[in-house]
C-alpha cells in the first residue's frame, strides 16, 4: 500500500506543479456551475411569484391556487430575486386591498398581464373575464431537460478527464523514461497500474458526485448512485492505459483523447433519440448503459435490479476492452 500511495503522491506532485490537477479536478464543477446558473431561465415556464413573509394569508393562498409562490423577508430581498436571470414578479399589497406587481421588465410573453387579471379579480371580488384559457398542466416532468441531460453528460465526461489525467502522468513517465526503471524497482506491475490509475478513478467518482451535489438533484438513492460511479469510474482506468501506453508526447496523447468523445455522443443521443427497437445497436458501449442508471438514479425511478445490471454490463464490457489491449498495455509498460 506504501508504494501505492508513493506513486499516487509523485502524481499529485507532478500534477499540481503544472496545474495539470487542478483543472481537471476543477473541470466538472465548473461546467455545472454553468448548467446551474442556466436553469432557472429554462425551467420558467410557468406563474412565478414572490410574496413577502407577512403577506396577508388570503393573498397568499389565493395565488398559491395559481402559482408557483415564494417567500422573502423583505423589500431588498424581493427586488434582489425580481432582478435574477428567470422570470419572476413580486406582488406587494397596498392600500385598500391595492396590489403592486414588481417586474424586472424583461419577462417572456405577457405572464404579468395574467398575474393583474388574477389580482383584480382577488380585490374586487367580482368575476372578471380573462383575456387567456389559464391552465397549468405536466406530463410528469418536474425538472428541467437541461439539468437531467447535462447533469448526465458531465458525469459521463467526467470519467474521460479522469482517464486523461492518467494517460497524460504515464506520458509523463515515457518523457521521463522512468517506466523502465520501475520494472527493476521494487514495485509490482500490479501496485503500478493501481498507483497510476488512482488519480483518475478518484476523479471520476469525486468529480460526479461533486456535479450532483451542485445541481441539487434533491433525494436520489446516493447507495445506487455510488454504485454506478464506481462501475463508471473503471471506465477511466481503462481509456488511460490504453491511450497513454501508447504516446510519448501529451499533444499527441490528448488528440487521441478526443477519439473517446465519439462513444460517449452516440451512447448520449442514441439514447435519446433513437426508438426503442434500435437501442440494441448501442448495448457495445458501457457509457451507454451509464447514461441509462445515471439518468434513472436523477429522475428517482431506477430500482436495484436495474442499477445491478448495468454496472455489472459495465464491468464486462471494460474488462472485454482490458483484455483485447492488455498485450498492447503491458508492452507499453515495458
Amino acid at each position: 500500500m506504501k508504494k501505492i500511495l508513493a506513486i499516487v503522491r509523485r502524481d499529485v506532485k507532478s500534477g499540481t506543479r503544472d496545474w495539470l490537477i487542478l483543472y481537471l479536478s476543477i473541470a466538472p464543477i465548473l461546467f455545472a456551475l454553468v448548467i446551474k446558473a442556466l436553469i432557472p431561465g429554462v425551467e420558467s415556464s410557468t406563474l412565478n411569484v414572490v410574496l413577502l413573509e407577512d403577506v396577508d394569508k388570503e393573498l397568499s393562498g389565493y395565488v398559491e391556487n395559481y402559482a408557483e409562490v415564494e417567500y422573502v423577508d423583505s423589500m431588498e430581498a424581493m427586488e434582489e430575486r425580481v432582478l435574477r436571470m428567470d422570470d419572476i414578479y413580486g406582488v406587494t399589497e397596498g392600500e385598500s386591498e391595492v396590489y403592486r406587481i414588481i417586474r424586472q421588465g424583461n419577462e417572456v410573453g405577457d405572464t404579468h398581464e395574467v398575474l393583474s387579471m388574477l389580482l383584480d379579480q382577488l380585490a374586487y371580488e367580482e368575476p372578471v373575464e380573462m383575456p387567456v384559457d389559464v391552465r397549468f398542466s405536466d406530463v410528469g416532468w418536474e425538472m428541467s431537460p437541461l439539468k437531467l441531460y447535462g447533469g448526465n453528460m458531465i458525469i459521463l465526461f467526467t470519467t474521460v478527464l479522469g482517464g486523461m489525467l492518467i494517460l497524460l502522468n504515464l506520458v509523463e513517465e515515457k518523457m521521463s523514461n522512468t517506466i523502465s526503471a520501475v520494472n527493476v524497482s521494487p514495485v509490482t506491475r500490479v501496485e503500478f497500474v493501481i498507483g497510476k490509475g488512482m488519480l483518475g478513478f478518484l476523479l471520476a467518482l469525486l468529480g460526479s458526485l461533486a456535479v450532483v451535489w451542485i445541481l441539487n438533484f434533491g433525494a436520489i438513492r446516493y447507495d445506487m448512485l455510488l454504485v454506478s460511479l464506481i462501475s463508471i469510474a473503471f471506465i477511466s482506468v481503462i481509456i488511460g492505459f490504453s491511450i497513454g501506453v501508447v504516446h510519448n508526447e501529451p499533444i499527441a496523447a490528448i488528440a487521441s483523447m478526443k477519439v473517446t468523445f465519439v462513444p460517449v455522443l452516440a451512447s448520449v443521443f442514441g439514447a435519446m433519440y433513437l426508438p426503442d427497437k434500435w437501442q440494441f445497436v448501442l448495448y457495445w458501449s458501457p457509457f451507454y448503459w451509464a447514461y441509462d442508471s445515471i439518468r434513472d438514479i436523477l429522475l428517482q425511478t431506477a430500482d436495484w435490479p436495474q442499477v445491478l445490471r448495468n454496472s455489472l454490463l459495465i464491468l464486462v464490457l471494460t474488462s472485454l476492452v482490458f483484455l483485447a489491449l492488455r498485450k498492447r498495455i503491458s508492452q507499453g509498460l515495458r
